[in-house]
């Protein structure tokens, strides 16, 4: 069954009239800030909706979420989006290759009936907007050349994915602590058929030999290196704040949107996007297929200012 055979489970008028709850599923999710984001678009557009947070990583649970065939859709957060993923019907060709989810929507199969749930990673396409809606990244998008993620956990497939197939960057660079990290994701994405090249950098002699990234992706938290895996692993970025200007963007946003790498890269004059912008985008990506409201008329900007303002104000 292709998603061609797919339709929403009501008219969307219908749906829409309808009051539903969407639920982020994962842990240690209280100071998330994509209730306030996507409960500010449902409200713009006058929908009786409410998204709401779920404390769980029990897959056996979310199992008879799904097979209720009551739930419009939810999303997905650690540590749930690689083992999740495995329990919908279906996953889009993106979620597939990259082997984890982030969103999950309801669609019926237009021959049975049946009520069929897809999972997406829209974690995708908030790297990837960040990147194409900003003027300084945009004018670098057509250039072959290689991307960096520093970080190998939850963020870092969906950044190699959208840097590979969006962003124009054959080569990743992956720096993390700890090697057999960045192997378990090179090795899941091409056995899923991902055609881009992972290069594990694991020293600073090694960062220097290779040719300069155009854009980089941060996804570790906003602390000092403490380890000394950690401190080989910063040494090593280092090499490529300290020689290269290009785009950053700087996944971790809250509660500091200027973290220390954020000041880092800046000072020596990189290109640096907040992270709260690929919020935004992968947000409005959800709100897109759980409501079927094309993305045009999206209330992104409204959306936006709704949670710059609170970021501004923590």
């Amino acid at each position: 069954m292709t998603q061609d055979q797919l339709e929403p489970v009501r008219p969307w008028h219908v749906l829409h009239r309808e009051k539903h709850v969407v639920y982020l599923c994962g842990k240690g999710t209280q100071h998330s800030k994509a209730p306030l984001l996507l409960n500010t678009m449902f409200a713009a557009k006058g929908l009786d909706w409410e998204y709401r947070l779920l404390d769980t990583d029990d897959a056996e649970a979310f199992g008879k979420m799904l097979a209720s065939g009551n739930m419009i859709g939810c999303a997905v957060t650690m540590p749930n989006k690689v083992t999740f993923s495995s329990l919908v019907d279906q996953l889009t060709e993106d979620a597939r290759v990259v082997g984890s989810i982030n969103t999950v929507f309801a669609r019926k199969n237009s021959g049975t009936g049946q009520v069929v749930y897809v999972g997406a990673n829209t974690d995708i396409i908030g790297v990837r907007d960040s990147f194409l809606f900003n003027e300084t990244a945009r004018t670098k998008c057509q250039e072959l050349r290689p991307g960096l993620v520093y970080g190998a956990g939850g963020a870092c497939r969906a950044a190699i994915y959208a840097l590979h197939t969006y962003l124009g960057c054959p080569r990743i660079y992956v720096i993390n602590r700890f090697a057999h990290e960045v192997e378990t994701v090179a090795k899941s994405m091409k056995e899923n058929g991902f055609a881009g090249e992972i290069v594990h950098l694991s020293t600073p002699q090694e960062a220097r030999r290779v040719e300069l990234p155009k854009f980089i992706v941060l996804a570790v938290p906003n602390v000092k290196p403490q380890t000394a895996e950690e401190k080989l692993a910063k040494a090593t970025l280092d090499v490529f704040i300290e020689s290269g200007k290009g785009s950053v963007l700087e996944m971790c946003y809250h509660p500091i949107i200027r973290t220390l790498l954020y000041e880092e890269f800046e000072k020596q004059g990189w290109n640096v996007i907040p992270g709260w912008e690929a919020v935004i985008y992968q947000g409005a990506a959800q709100f897109g297929y759980w409501t079927g409201i094309p993305m045009e008329e999206t209330p992104v900007e409204h959306a936006s200012q709704t949670l710059r303002k609170n970021l501004e104000n923590v």
